[in-house]
């Protein structure tokens, strides 16, 4: 289980979070969600030792984690990806993914030896493009090998900032059917920061809202879909959403 409480971040005399708190546990999917500017990346940063919270406390199986750097919040069991790709251009898609797993085989030999990285190359479609380099790929398969590098890693909880960002909705629900595969396989908790809500509702089974750095509501989708704070967030002041928000679920 991931347990993030009151953490507190300010930039100068910013203050980017506000009392942000986020729980994962085991084999679940949590969706992250907020407008442009409410901390979500922020929050995602200091979780993953990026940046150093203020206040808070954040534990991984019941150990703190708070303010470890990020090579020690990823052997303790933290995968990521990055909002802005961050892939090694020059390297060919399979050493982009063996660069996670050797660290993983390294730091963390039991775990690596559950990771099997022609596996990985398969079922990312990326087996026929292994040999090529990460750099010439098109955005969208990029994305597909960056969330397979992670896995490399092994996580206990995989955390992907934006991850269908780019995409179009074949290749999102793609990625969402993948995203539920990796939970079923793995039973690795996951964390999914994404504006795209359709994408978030129909994967999650929990949500997180932020807003101006502050969590404003947690739950089902459903119930936060109807929680009047995210209303005002999303639609507008005094506004009734149209239609379902909350989506469907796996």
């Amino acid at each position: 289980m991931l347990s993030v409480a009151g953490i507190e971040k300010s930039f100068g005399g910013v203050r980017a979070l506000s009392g942000a708190s986020l729980e994962c546990a085991p084999a679940e999917i949590v969706g992250l969600i907020g407008p442009n500017g409410a901390g979500k990346s922020t929050l995602v940063n200091v979780v993953t030792g990026f940046l150093k919270p203020d206040a808070g406390s954040i534990s991984l199986g019941g150990q703190s984690i708070a303010g470890l750097g990020p090579q020690r919040i990823s052997h303790a069991g933290i995968a990521r990806t990055f909002q802005n790709l961050r892939v090694f251009r020059e390297l060919s898609v399979r050493q982009n993914i063996e660069v996670a797993y050797v660290r993983c085989r390294q730091l963390r030999p039991q775990k690596a030896a559950t990771v099997d990285v022609n596996g990985l190359l398969r079922d990312f479609g990326l087996t026929e493009l292994a040999d090529a380099p990460a750099g010439s790929l098109p955005y969208g398969t990029q994305r597909w090998m960056e969330i397979a590098r992670a896995l490399a890693a092994a996580p206990d909880i995989l955390m992907l900032d934006e991850p269908a960002a780019g995409l179009n909705d074949e290749e999102t629900d793609r990625l969402g059917q993948a995203i539920v595969g990796i939970r079923d396989r793995t039973k690795a908790g996951i964390i999914v920061i994404d504006h795209d809500l359709r994408f978030i509702n129909n994967i999650c089974s929990r949500l997180f809202v932020l807003d101006q750095g502050s969590l404003i509501a947690s739950g089902e989708p459903g119930t936060v879909w109807a929680d009047p704070k995210v209303i005002e967030v999303y639609v507008g002041p005094g506004a009734t959403p149209s239609g379902d928000m909350s989506g469907t679920r796996h």
